[in-house]
C-alpha cells in the first residue's frame, strides 16, 4: 500500500477527509478521535505484518490512559495516567534497571560514541516519590547522562522501515510528546531494523505505574513515584 492511501484509509476512519492530499502532519491527534476505549483505531493495521503486536500495545495504551476526563472537569489534549497501576519502591528500581539496560542496547545502534558514553559506567537508579522537578532548559545545565538519553529517542528516527504505517509517527509522538513512549508502541516496525527485542518495555510499563524520570547527576536516574494516598 502507498504511504498515500494509508493516510487517506486514517483520515476515513475518522470520518474527515482533508481539504488537500494528506500528509503525515494531519494525523496529529489521530489516536485521541478513538478514545476512551481506542477498539476503532484497531482497524488501521488490519493486513499488516505486525498487527497483533501493534494491537496489543494499543489496547495498552487506551487501557492505561484513554479515559480524558480530569478529575476536576475538562479533558487532557495528551494520553495521561491519571489511575496509574500500583507498584512498589523496589519494584520501579528493578523497572529502573532494566530501562537502563534498554538504552543501552539502543545506544549500541548510534555511531555517535561520545553521545553514548555516559550509558557504558554503572548508573544508579534512585527512586523518589512526589512531583518531580523540571529538568533546567538551558540546555548547558544538562548532565552528560541527560543528553545520552535524549540522544537514545532520537536513534529510530533515520530507520528505514518501508512501511506505510510509519507516516504515523508524528501520530504516535503526540500521544503524550514522549519519544520514548512513542518508539515503544512503534516497536514492531523497528525490530527486524535493529534485531532488538523490545528495549522500551521497562520504560512502558514504568509510565504506566505514573512514574517519570529526572537526571541531574552524571551517574544516576531519579525515578519519581506519583505521591501514595493515605487509605
Amino acid at each position: 500500500m502507498r504511504q498515500e492511501d494509508f493516510l487517506t484509509n486514517c483520515h476515513r476512519l475518522t470520518g474527515s477527509e482533508p481539504a488537500e492530499a494528506p500528509t503525515p502532519d494531519s494525523l496529529i491527534g489521530f489516536f485521541q478521535c478513538f478514545r476512551p476505549d481506542g477498539k476503532a483505531v484497531e482497524a488501521i493495521f488490519s493486513g499488516l505484518e505486525n498487527q497483533v503486536d501493534l494491537v496489543t500495545r494499543i489496547r495498552e495504551l487506551y487501557t492505561s490512559a484513554g479515559n480524558d476526563r480530569r478529575p476536576n472537569g475538562g479533558r487532557d489534549a495528551y494520553f495521561m495516567v491519571r489511575r496509574p497501576l500500583p507498584t512498589s519502591a523496589d519494584a520501579v528500581e528493578k523497572l529502573g534497571n532494566a530501562f537502563v539496560e534498554g538504552l543501552r542496547q539502543l545506544a549500541q545502534l548510534s555511531e555517535m560514541h561520545d553521545m553514548t558514553e555516559p550509558l557504558r559506567t554503572e548508573v544508579k537508579i534512585r527512586v523518589l516519590e512526589g512531583i518531580p522537578p523540571k529538568h533546567p532548559k538551558n540546555k548547558a545545565e544538562h548532565s552528560k547522562l541527560l543528553e545520552c538519553v535524549r540522544h537514545c529517542s532520537t536513534i529510530t528516527d533515520g530507520l528505514d522501515t518501508n512501511a506505510p504505517a510509519m507516516a504515523l509517527r508524528d501520530a504516535y509522538y503526540f500521544i503524550a510528546c514522549d519519544p520514548l513512549l512513542r518508539d515503544y508502541l512503534m516497536w514492531p516496525f523497528f525490530r527486524a531494523a535493529t534485531k532488538l527485542e523490545d528495549p522500551l518495555l521497562a520504560y512502558f510499563q514504568l509510565w504506566q505505574c505514573g512514574v517519570k524520570y529526572r537526571i541531574f547527576e552524571e551517574s544516576q536516574i531519579d525515578l519519581y513515584l506519583p505521591r501514595q494516598r493515605s487509605k
